[in-house]
């Protein structure tokens, strides 16, 4: 009897998982339906997004689709009107405007781009020194509700000794992650002018290649957590295949749109062809470090959310400083300036071995025990 009731218990249990995780998805699905029919009932917004596309398009493919050279002049035919020659005319230099235009809208996204950009950053930076100011002087006046004084600052020795517990080995692999890419900055840069720009070029795309790395590290350690605080491990691990499946195979259809536009992106931040040249070279390498990336984001964040602050320090001196700059040394010396890509692949390709081999062999479960005795 006590086995059946045991029994009956575990199929309650289950059945109550499964209930609410079905309600739960069914509520995102019906969300995400509902967003999209909300959005799809503004005309305006639908209108944004569809002029938005074509600019995008158009950016894309504007400089194959020219009818003339953009920076043609036609001294006979300045200020010339629309015509089927020239369909939105010609400037005071007898340049084509269509041409121009189809040319020139890829400058024009990217400056709006970084205006958007830049106007976000300035206005956090001045909000929050806006805030700092507003509220010391607040209390320094006294009308605020909570009051400070030096005495009453004091460190608490457990939530102390854990914060520098998780945060120290954390904040050690930062340290190394940059300092390897310092190393390999300078390896680049020992080339020459030339090849110093293209990897300032070709490193600023991967750097928009792979944004989506830091937000799948955060949310993966986030689920990770809340999935070991309530006991399911084995939901926690199946989050972080799928993280890894969806991050990846999004990551391997950028590597292949660069892969194919290599030139055309480099195009974009400089014009000289030696450097439009090297930086397509070290693009052509540097891709295949896009699915590594976005592997290791998902790793990192289990790892994290699992309380194994030694896995992460483990990645920083075996992957940066063992295994990234002396590849950074011998790969250039090998194949030049391409070999710096190659470095550059060294690194996830490391870091994504060695938490696979610390997941898979179930070391990750030490943490398990270290955050039940926090």
């Amino acid at each position: 009897m006590a086995d059946i009731r045991e029994k009956e218990q575990q199929q309650n249990t289950d059945f109550e998982k499964n209930y609410i995780d079905e309600n739960i998805k069914a509520d995102q699905d019906s969300k995400a339906k509902a967003f999209i029919k909300k959005f799809m009932k503004r005309k305006t917004a639908v209108l944004g997004l569809i002029v938005i596309v074509v600019l995008v398009i158009i950016a894309i493919i504007g400089p194959y689709i020219t009818p003339y050279d953009y920076t043609a002049y036609d001294y006979m035919n300045t200020l010339a009107g629309p015509s089927p020659e020239h369909l939105f005319g010609t400037d005071q230099y007898g340049r084509d405007i269509l041409s121009r235009m189809l040319v020139g809208t890829r400058l024009t996204l990217g400056v709006s781009l970084s205006a958007v950009v830049i106007g976000a950053a300035l206005g956090t930076v001045l909000s929050q020194v806006a805030a700092f100011v507003i509220g010391t002087v607040q209390f320094a006046r006294g009308g605020a509700a909570l009051r400070l004084s030096a005495r009453a600052v004091r460190f608490h020795k457990k939530h102390l000794k854990n914060i520098l517990l998780f945060g120290v080995p954390t904040a050690l692999n930062e340290v190394m992650v940059n300092l390897a890419m310092l190393t390999v900055s300078g390896v680049a840069n020992s080339f020459g002018l030339a090849s110093s720009a293209a990897y300032g070029v070709g490193s600023r795309i991967n750097s928009l290649a792979i944004f989506t790395d830091g937000a799948m590290n955060q949310t993966m350690s986030a689920y990770a957590s809340q999935n070991i605080g309530a006991g399911r491990q084995k939901r926690a691990l199946e989050g972080l295949w799928k993280a890894i499946i969806l991050s990846a195979g999004a990551a391997l259809g950028t590597s292949l749109l660069v892969l194919g536009f290599a030139s055309e992106f480099s195009a974009c931040f400089d014009s000289d062809p030696a450097v439009i040249e090297q930086s397509a070279a070290f693009l052509r390498v540097t891709v295949w470090s896009y699915p590594l990336f976005a592997t290791v984001g998902p790793l990192i964040g289990f790892i994290r959310g699992t309380g194994n602050v030694e896995a992460s320090l483990l990645v920083g001196v075996v992957a940066q400083l063992c295994c990234r700059v002396p590849a950074s040394f011998l790969f250039s010396r090998w194949m030049g300036f391409p070999g710096v890509g190659v470095a550059v692949l060294v690194g996830p390709l490391v870091s994504v071995s060695i938490y696979l081999w610390y997941i898979l062999t179930r070391r990750w479960h030490r943490g398990l025990a270290r955050v039940a005795r926090l």
